[in-house]
């Protein structure tokens, strides 16, 4: 009997070669978030989703979940998802018609009540196979965003990854970084270890410019943070410098004493590695403040 994977490889592999819009390094997941959401909501029976009723919760994830942006565009997805074979959207002929060559724009979405959903043999496979569903949640997962973001997302969009495939990692990065940092947490100094072989716990390699974003598995790419402070690093709400000074974004907000060992760090040099050439480097640095840090800094 075959898999899901196998059974359904031509599938597999239109969700693995989207058509992602690219400008050098800069993020742009607006496709799979949607697809997410209309994952999760085919797990709960609706196929169609009128566009009018989706644009705020699409909006709202690509806020928190897509990079630092003055403006968001749930309609781009919605309409340019047709263009994978994946998504049809009924009123496309209607909105077609238009005398205009640009895509419709909000305000015609809403107008002509547009609906999106998959394809038929598409909504057909994922109907009658939960797991395939949670496999293409997965790999859109692992491709567009770091394992920290993993079930944030899944949770926002009503998805059940029970079950998941962990992440592979490159062990020999995780070591490099913890032993550059000296095996605690840059930020904050956490530096549990277990046992006589001192395995630490919860100190984490993180990637300052994400390897779906082709960071490197590299030291000056690399920096040990604690679960919560790896966490804040992929969610943008602080950032590091070149000289790893730390910023806070003006965003964050919380209760004391919390906030305030944030604030008192704020500006400050956290710790640093063994050696200047292990600092990050500002490639990485510049890519993290411009895709993925929820700026301003505080003041």
């Amino acid at each position: 009997m075959q898999d899901s994977s196998s059974q359904h490889e031509p599938l597999w592999d239109r969700f693995g070669d989207l058509t992602v819009w690219k400008r050098g390094d800069q993020r742009a997941p607006h496709k799979p978030l949607l697809i997410l959401y209309a994952l999760g909501r085919l797990a709960q029976g609706d196929r169609w989703l009128r566009f009018s009723d989706i644009e705020e919760d699409l909006t709202d994830l690509l806020i928190e979940f897509g990079p630092p942006r003055q403006s968001h565009h749930p309609e781009y997805p919605f309409w340019h998802l047709r263009s994978d074979g994946v998504w049809v959207v009924p009123e496309a002929d209607v909105l077609e018609m238009r005398q205009s060559a640009s895509n419709p724009p909000k305000t015609e979405l809403r107008e002509k009540e547009a609906r999106g959903g998959f394809s038929d043999d598409i909504h057909q496979a994922f109907r009658n196979d939960s797991e395939l569903r949670r496999g293409i949640a997965r790999l859109l997962l692992s491709s567009h965003f770091p394992t920290s973001l993993h079930e944030d997302i899944a949770t926002a969009v009503s998805l059940d990854l029970e079950g998941a495939a962990s992440e592979r990692r490159d062990p020999e990065f995780r070591t490099q970084v913890l032993q550059a940092y000296q095996y605690r947490c840059a930020i904050c100094g956490f530096n549990l270890q277990l046992g006589m072989s001192g395995t630490p716990i919860g100190v984490e390699a993180a990637h300052i410019k994400w390897k779906q974003a082709r960071g490197p598995d590299e030291i000056s790419n690399g920096i040990a943070l604690c679960a919560l402070h790896h966490k804040m690093l992929d969610k943008g709400a602080l950032h590091v410098t070149e000289d790893l000074r730390l910023f806070v974004s003006e965003a964050v907000h919380g209760s004391q004493p919390h906030l305030s060992r944030l604030q008192d760090r704020h500006g400050n040099r956290i710790h640093t590695p063994q050696r200047e050439t292990y600092y990050p480097n500002g490639e990485v640095v510049t890519w993290h403040v411009n895709e993925v840090f929820r700026g301003p800094p505080r003041v």
